[in-house]
């Protein structure tokens, strides 16, 4: 009979154990924090930041596309955002008051793709379209970041 007892005993302990691992993982999301740069793009933003801060100039990094250009057409605006939403730029460069001065595509062997090329024509198109100047670069150094600003 003890044993009997002490079996149940450790029964109920088990399936509470388990009922609040349970509890704490339904309330948890699967995600963990990371860099908002890879190695590659900080390196380019150090660069670009000291010619920034030359002009007093802002650099914001990886933005979505829909904060950068505006849907014109009330009649198909839905289609239009939804090509834009899930797109990002690399980086913006903005004055003081934070007017966009120009935005700018860090471009590596990723652009090589034709589905890439065909992504990347799509936001050329659409930032001329808004008249937004859109720079790209894909090798860079200390000359080559401070030429975009000029």
């Amino acid at each position: 009979m003890k044993y009997l007892f002490l079996a149940g005993a450790i029964l109920i302990f088990v399936i509470a154990v388990f009922a609040v691992i349970q509890i704490v993982q339904k309330n948890r999301f699967p995600y963990a924090p990371k860099h908002i740069l890879t190695k590659r793009e900080y390196h380019f933003y150090r660069l670009l930041r000291d010619v920034a801060d030359e002009y007093d100039y802002i650099i914001c990094p990886k933005v979505g596309v829909k904060d950068l250009l505006a849907v014109t057409s009330r009649h198909q605006y839905m289609k239009y955002f939804h090509k834009i939403a899930q797109k990002h730029i690399d980086f913006v460069v903005c004055d003081r008051d934070l007017h966009v001065l120009f935005a700018l595509e860090l471009d590596d062997a990723s652009h090589d793709t034709k589905d890439a090329k065909e992504r990347d024509k799509f936001k050329d198109r659409a930032f001329r379209s808004a008249g937004l100047p859109l720079k790209r670069i894909r090798d860079y150094d200390e000359e080559t970041v401070r030429a975009l600003f000029r």
